[in-house]
């Protein structure tokens, strides 16, 4: 039997000589003394020695001879990752005894790797069809389909019958197709009595949500015929909902008839709010629809109309107690912006609750006092004070100012001693060697899964232990749970500044702004990996990755090439570049983009508005916070750099539509006395 150890927490003075190299702590009487010196060199030895041993080790245990393992792991001594080889061990064996494995988990609760290992043998033991075994490693938060179908089918084979009723049940209440593996568990399920009218018009309900026609159609078979009858008429009615007689035979408030009714409504409210609000009043009116619900759609429908350009708020005569509804309002606000009716942003703005004004608003009331040639004094005093804020309007407003953004570093003090308390705790030890050994997926496991326990005094100092050893996306996320936003230093770290530096130059691309691009893109995370399969620091999208490289005269690069460092930056700032030569230098229409396409900036672009409307009036909410994010970052860069570039240079606010001519005609002088410009 492979032996088994559970996690010490060990004294900090103990490892000291390694960690002080580690975390580059020389300061406060910490700096190695000779003694320590030499202390520190035999330990990294012992270190590097251990760590050829482990690999070995691995090796051997991943190909499942174990002859030489176990003399291996008494040579690792008190190595931190001595475990691991255990772990790979059993999951080389997938017919290891089940109480072995759970041994090992029972031993090591807080690593990583024991939820691996028991999800690793729960794919095992179903495949292995071995289902008393299946449920001693099954674990209630799976959320494999095959599994949790396999789940089902294992509580019928044991003779739980209330438990696999539960199981298969839960089953059947999604909107997606399961797998065959579910049939088994769903015949037993149906055959003692599961399968009722309102479970089956239940599921019948989601797969029709979902947009899962082919389910739906396969489900009617098991409804009643009142239900088909029903189905039949629901298909209708979402298939042509801007019929407004179709709804006629619709109530909300029938509880089997509301999940759909909303879909066809609101798919309604999305293609024609004016006609929407008049079937909503009718509904309303005929007592098929509740005032409150009726409300809700109404601001819905209202909110979908005012982001169209020629849709007038009058035209759905809402009621008057609607018209401050917080959605409605922000709707509102955003149309006039788009529309470039600054000045008369006032009365909406007067709408919001005054302790929620968010700095957004307070800095569009701002600007409604320059449009509006009045108040310029008023404006000025905003502007001061949203000046305070490192924030996208902070700087904004810093620029009306014509004053650099507020960056003061409000970091609080880390010390030494506190670092190396946290340094010398197994799971860090344990990243530590991991990192060491390059496997950096199982290091950035060991690090979320200890800090994920953190509060915010502790992850302040993991934070400042990440950023001592230039692990920067850790770091950045570390700030973020903790809410520590005034730690300017370790939050905006100089991450790969040669490699910037040099891309920059070649590809005539300001060295800030391919900075704030791979902050806010992957906060300097070499690995990462998006959803969608944008790649590396600056999530470049293999295709776009392709073409680039195409024009640089580079083979096609592998998704592999494009999580290199040097590499990513190269290809993503030489991207950037072309962007901005495209859009002759802007870099807010770069950023557009860079985010959301060419094609799609290129259609914005027409919007002739002054640059802050622009920018506000970006369609995609994601796009609109990424400039103004990377806008923000690379301001800051600048500042730290000691340039204090501003956060939009006057070409750029020159290539788009200049604000009203009132403020910066009729009210010039007066503007200029207070020291209020965009330039």
């Amino acid at each position: 039997m492979l032996p088994t150890s559970k996690a010490l927490w060990r004294p900090a003075y103990l490892l000291i000589p390694l960690l002080v190299c580690a975390i580059g702590i020389e300061s406060q009487g910490l700096a190695p003394s000779n003694s320590q010196a030499n202390a520190q060199l035999g330990l990294e030895i012992k270190r590097f020695k251990q760590r050829q041993i482990f690999l070995a080790a691995r090796h051997e245990a991943r190909s499942g001879k174990l002859s030489r393992v176990n003399t291996m792991i008494e040579a690792l001594g008190d190595y931190p990752l001595t475990a691991y080889i255990t772990f790979e061990a059993l999951l080389a064996r997938p017919h290891s005894k089940d109480e072995v494995v759970m041994a090992f988990i029972a031993d090591h609760p807080e690593y990583p790797i024991s939820s691996r290992l028991r999800g690793a043998f729960t794919d095992y033991r179903r495949e292995q069809n071995r289902p008393t075994s299946f449920l001693r490693f099954f674990n209630t938060d799976e959320t494999d389909p095959d599994n949790l179908c396999y789940h089902a089918y294992a509580l019928w084979q044991t003779d739980d019958q209330p438990a696999a009723m539960a199981a298969t049940e839960a089953l059947w209440l999604t909107g997606a197709s399961q797998p065959k593996l579910c049939d088994k568990p769903f015949r037993a399920w149906r055959k003692n009595g599961g399968l009722t009218p309102s479970l089956a018009w239940q599921r019948y309900e989601l797969a029709m949500l979902a947009g899962e026609s082919r389910l739906a159609q396969y489900l009617e078979r098991y409804l009643s015929e009142p239900q088909q009858k029903l189905a039949a008429r629901f298909k209708k009615l979402i298939k042509r909902s801007s019929s407004a007689e179709h709804f006629d035979t619709i109530n909300f408030n029938d509880p089997s008839h509301q999940k759909l009714a909303d879909m066809a409504l609101s798919r309604l409210v999305n293609q024609d709010p004016i006609n929407a609000a008049n079937v909503i009043r009718r509904l309303i009116k005929s007592k098929q629809l509740g005032q409150e619900s009726g409300d809700q759609y109404l601001i819905s429908a209202a909110v979908k109309g005012l982001r169209k350009t020629d849709f007038e708020l009058a035209d759905l005569a809402l009621p008057a107690r609607l018209l401050n509804h917080p959605d409605l309002v922000e709707a509102a606000l955003g149309q006039q912006i788009k529309a470039n009716e600054i000045a008369g942003l006032s009365p909406w703005l007067d709408r919001i609750d005054p302790r929620k004004v968010s700095l957004k608003w307070q800095y569009w009331r701002a600007r409604a006092l320059t449009a509006s040639a009045q108040d310029v004094g008023d404006a000025a005093q905003l502007f001061k004070a949203l000046a305070e804020h490192r924030d996208f309007y902070g700087y904004l407003s810093a620029q009306w100012l014509q004053q650099p953004g507020n960056l003061v570093d409000k970091s609080t003090q880390i010390t030494p001693t506190q670092i190396l308390d946290l340094a010398a705790a197994p799971a860090v030890q344990r990243t530590y060697e991991l990192r060491a050994l390059g496997a950096l997926t199982d290091a950035r496991r060991e690090w979320l899964n200890l800090v994920s326990q953190f509060n915010h005094t502790e992850l302040r100092i993991a934070s400042a232990l990440a950023a001592r050893w230039h692990w920067h996306d850790m770091a950045i996320q570390a700030h973020a749970a903790a809410e520590s936003w005034d730690e300017v230093n370790e939050r905006f770290p100089t991450a790969f500044a040669e490699l910037f530096n040099h891309a920059a130059l070649t590809y005539g691309v300001p060295e800030h702004l391919a900075i704030g691009v791979a902050r806010r893109e992957s906060a300097f995370w070499t690995e990462a990996r998006s959803p969608v399969g944008a790649l590396g620091l600056m999530q470049i999208m293999p295709k776009t990755a392709e073409i680039v490289a195409g024009k640089l005269g580079l083979d096609p690069p592998s998704p592999e090439r494009l999580t290199e460092p040097e590499f990513n930056i190269r290809l993503g700032t030489a991207y950037l570049g072309q962007l901005l030569q495209e859009f002759d230098g802007n870099r807010v229409l770069a950023l557009a983009a860079y985010n959301a396409g060419p094609s799609r900036a290129r259609a914005w672009q027409k919007n002739k508005l002054p640059v802050d409307a622009w920018i506000e009036s970006i369609p995609f909410r994601e796009t609109r916070a990424y400039v103004k994010a990377v806008l923000l970052y690379s301001a800051i860069y600048s500042q730290r750099s000691g340039l204090a570039e501003p956060l939009l240079y006057p070409y750029e606010i020159e290539q788009f539509g200049a604000p009203k001519a009132s403020f910066f005609a009729d009210s010039n002088r007066q503007a200029q006395a207070l020291g209020l410009s965009w330039n």
